[in-house]
Parts: structure tokens; sequence; C-alpha cells
């Protein structure tokens, strides 16, 4: 259990590479626009008793898991939210080829 505690605590803290899985994107848009001078506005919502936020950015949402983008982008949080609690089978691959991810990082750093 500590194990899997560290892990997502790694996720949420570590630059991820790219892998590709049906949905899955790093979540690695800068926080300011070049040349704009201004901050865009990202709201973050925690998903209850998960590993998943709701991250809404320039009118749409989309979820995520530490730096990974799990969803599709939409125009509607409540439904990215309603699609994050639902335990599907992509969803499990998705979490799983993640922590395999993380997992090997942090092998390679070690070494």
């Amino acid at each position: 259990m500590a194990s899997m505690l560290k892990l997502n605590q790694q996720i949420n803290t570590k630059t991820m590479v790219d892998t590709k899985v049906k949905q899955l994107q790093p979540n690695a848009e800068k926080v300011l626009k070049e040349g704009s001078g201004k901050e865009e506005l990202i709201k973050r919502v925690q998903i209850k008793d998960s590993p998943f936020e709701v991250i809404t950015q320039d009118g749409y949402s989309f979820g995520v898991m530490g730096n990974y983008r799990l969803t599709e982008k939409s125009n509607d949080a409540k439904e990215i939210a309603k699609e994050l609690k639902k335990i599907t089978w992509n969803r499990v691959i998705q979490i799983v080829m993640i922590l395999d991810e993380v997992k090997n990082k942090i092998n390679k750093e070690k070494v």
C-alpha cells in the first residue's frame, strides 16, 4: 500500500512522457501563454475518493490523473466528472499503463 501511495505522489510531481493508449495523453500545456503576459485560468476539481481531477481551461474540460490526460476535451465538466467516476476496462488499462510507466521511469532514475 505504501508503494502505491509513493507511486501516486510521484505521478503528481513528475513530468511524464507520451504513451500511446486510447485517450491517454500528457497534460503538458503551458500555464503561461507566450507573448500574452497574462496567466490562463485553470480550474481543478478533485474527484472524491479517486486519483482523478477535472481540469477546466479556456472553456474546455478534461479528466486527468497526475500529468496524464484520460479523457477527450468537452464543454461539460460535469459529464467529464461522471465519466471519471465510472470504472470501465478502458480506465483500468489506462491506470495500469500509467503506473507501469511511472515504475519504469523510477527504475531508470535509480540506475
